[in-house]
């Protein structure tokens, strides 16, 4: 069986980014909901940081699903050389061969002996180790991104309701200036006209006023377009946080899948053996009817055992599968295809990449 270099090494180095990436994500998220409030400032050096926080969290994310996509690929490797290995115990061994000239029995014997000193429960439970730890890792971080979606999504289309409301109060502001500026030219060429001091002075009050308005109107107009804007650049980065979360989700359900159908073809082929050994045990024993059935049940037995009971625990439920005929070759087959275009589509690169560096070493 081939070994899984640097597996365990790699999933936690994934685990760490993923940790990061959340906490980030946590910060990003807080600072969403809170522009989201109304009476909240906005403050526009904090841009830049945050910016620079969901650029990192894009980065990681990258990284992050490139690791596993990478661990994923190395499992499927490791599952090939196992297949191989299984394939080689369907059928006697050349000395096999040899001794069944003589007796049938005895090669069967040897033949069985030689799957358990495969470390058939080594194998398989490593590989259904790794997969766990990956699918572990993966289904926690989707259901802390699909709650963050959520409350971003709803919390980004507040922010956006409260940059309408600020672009209304512009406007009502400008037309108030466009209000104003007439009329302080039309009550000036009335002072620069009267020629009563009590008048004039009347006038003057006016304009007084007016001026004070139209100073307060100006500055109030500054002070929403200064809102507007930075409400445009945080809606645009907070949408692209938003669509990441999104593409987050998308690619932890291609990974899970592809994983998940990965480890249903992983007890198929345990299955395969287990059958193999049925049948050889059903050739050998053929002509002793009255024990047929004990020494099937024997031979099964013993290839069970030979896995191991933390994979029995996999194994139980999708043998059960097998026997009402809901988990066939032909459809792990046909839903392995379609995981595995899925994860090409989206991780093509990661598969060029890995053709020159892969985990697995025979």
């Amino acid at each position: 069986m081939a070994t899984l270099q640097g597996f365990d090494t790699e999933i936690e180095k994934t685990r760490k980014i993923v940790s990061e990436m959340r906490g980030k994500i946590d910060q990003s998220s807080v600072v969403l909901d809170t522009l989201a409030k109304s009476d909240s400032k906005l403050v526009g050096q904090d841009f830049d940081i945050e910016n620079a926080r969901i650029s990192d969290v894009l980065n990681q994310q990258k990284v992050m699903e490139a690791n596993i996509a990478d661990l994923i690929i190395g499992l499927e490797d490791a599952t090939n050389v196992f297949g191989a290995e299984f394939e080689s115990m369907k059928s006697f061994s050349g000395m096999e061969k040899f001794i069944g000239i003589f007796s049938k029995q005895r090669a069967q014997r040897m033949r069985t002996e030689r799957v358990r000193n495969m470390s058939l429960a080594g194998n398989l439970q490593e590989l259904l180790a790794k997969s766990d730890s990956i699918v572990g890792i993966l289904k926690e971080q989707k259901s802390v991104l699909e709650e963050r979606y959520k409350t971003s999504e709803a919390s980004l289309v507040q922010v956006i309701e409260r940059r309408k409301q600020t672009i209304a109060n512009l406007e009502e502001t400008q037309k108030r200036i466009e209000t104003l500026n007439p009329a302080l030219l039309d009550i000036e060429n009335k002072i620069a006209a009267s020629t009563d001091t009590s008048e004039r002075t009347e006038l003057e009050a006016q304009r007084s006023k007016l001026a004070t308005d139209y100073n307060q109107a100006q500055a109030r107009e500054q002070e929403l377009l200064a809102e507007s804007q930075t409400l445009e650049r945080y809606t645009s980065m907070f949408q692209t946080f938003v669509d990441s979360l999104n593409n987050q989700i998308a690619a932890q359900n291609t990974l899970i899948n592809k994983l998940s159908i990965d480890t249903e073809q992983r007890i198929v082929l345990y299955k395969a053996l287990e059958d193999s050994l049925k049948t050889a045990a059903q050739q050998e024993v053929a002509h002793r009817i009255n024990t047929l059935g004990s020494q099937v049940d024997t031979a099964a037995e013993e290839t069970m055992a030979g896995i191991g009971a933390a994979a029995q625990r996999h194994i139980g439920d999708l043998l059960e599968l097998h026997e009402k005929n809901m988990l066939s070759t032909q459809d792990i087959q046909r839903r392995k295809k379609l995981a595995d275009e899925a994860f090409a589509r989206r991780f093509q690169s990661v598969l060029d990449k890995h053709n020159a560096a892969n985990y697995v070493k025979p």
